[in-house]
């Protein structure tokens, strides 16, 4: 007999979030079956997590249940979601978070406070947090959060997980949710290698590779005094990948930004940039080497970066240009 329902929503873009729910899944649906509890699974990211968050809370019976959040960090304007949370905890619903991405204090302070539990460690990966707190010796858990851990702290050591985030990535939004849960399902019963992945990952692959074209025959390469230069291109691609692939082709740079064309969304990459505040300026957030946000205006209506997105960008990296540099 089924108990009370688990609401699992994570990262949509990145193996940590689905790998978080991947693990959460085992918990809850296959470590021990006779007691297996109803599962609802969603994805977001941090552009439309509060109106996501809404729709859950609203609509979906949360009494009695666990609402788990992964993998999200925490912006500024999610502060919206608290009166929601109080609400859901008043209904004897549950909520946990687990994340890995920086956090204001008070911010933090609030949440320990609000909800069931919230947990964060910058110096792990969503996914190997989850794994401590709810499968720590389970072999299958274990792998899901290596290689979550491999993608995320960019180690490149196993191409299965360059393979996982690469299907992953491609297979973004709502209209794709299907895919993602199939993807879950198979991570959950240690399924990393499939006929599947194989087949997804020949339309990855292509995709990728003509992107990857698009993206290094439009970068456009910004010198800042008393800075360096700094890189930007766009295409049809997750902002990180395209950070990655710039990253991997050009060197003596001292900042990075992807722009994903399809979403208007910007990853901001650079070890001389505290990435985290200037993405808090856009309403963004992430880690203080990585962080992503949005722009309103970055092109012209011939499809060029405008100057007034490379304006802002300039006078954001020095105001938040670490010290020493």
């Amino acid at each position: 007999m089924l108990e009370k329902m688990i609401v699992s929503i994570t990262h949509e873009l990145d193996l940590d979030g689905l790998g978080s729910q991947a693990i959460i899944k085992r918990c809850f649906t296959h470590s021990n079956k006779e007691k297996a509890q109803e599962m609802k699974l969603y994805y977001a990211h941090y552009t439309n997590f509060i109106t996501i968050v809404k729709q859950i809370i609203n609509n979906v019976p949360l009494q009695q249940g666990q609402f788990i959040i992964s993998d999200i960090g925490f912006n500024d304007d999610f502060r919206e979601l608290f009166s929601l949370f109080s609400k859901a905890e008043d209904n004897y619903c549950e909520i946990l978070w687990f994340d890995h991405h920086i956090i204001d204090k008070n911010n933090e302070e609030e949440l320990q406070k609000l909800i069931k539990l919230y947990l964060n460690d910058p110096k792990r990966c969503t996914a190997e947090i989850i794994k401590d707190h709810y499968l720590p010796d389970d072999f299958v858990a274990n792998k899901i959060a290596k290689f979550s851990r491999d993608i995320d702290f960019q180690t490149k050591k196993y191409e299965v997980a360059s393979n996982l985030q690469s299907i992953i990535a491609y297979n973004r939004g709502y209209e794709l949710d299907d895919v993602k849960k199939k993807i879950v399902d198979l991570m959950s019963v240690g399924k990393f290698e499939d006929p599947w992945f194989d087949e997804e990952l020949v339309k990855v692959k292509q995709w990728e590779n003509k992107q990857t074209e698009f993206a290094l025959n439009h970068v456009k390469i910004i010198e800042i005094k008393d800075f360096g230069k700094i890189l930007i291109s766009f295409a049809t691609l997750g902002g990180g990948k395209i950070v990655s692939v710039l990253k991997d082709h050009f060197t003596e740079i001292k900042c990075y930004i992807g722009i994903d064309f399809r979403y208007n969304e910007i990853i901001i990459h650079s070890d001389y940039v505290n990435c985290r505040e200037l993405a808090r300026t856009y309403k963004g957030g992430g880690h203080k080497n990585r962080a992503g946000f949005k722009f309103d205006k970055i092109f012209t209506k011939g499809h060029e970066i405008s100057r007034e997105f490379v304006q802002n960008m300039e006078i954001a990296i020095y105001k938040f240009k670490l010290n020493g540099i």
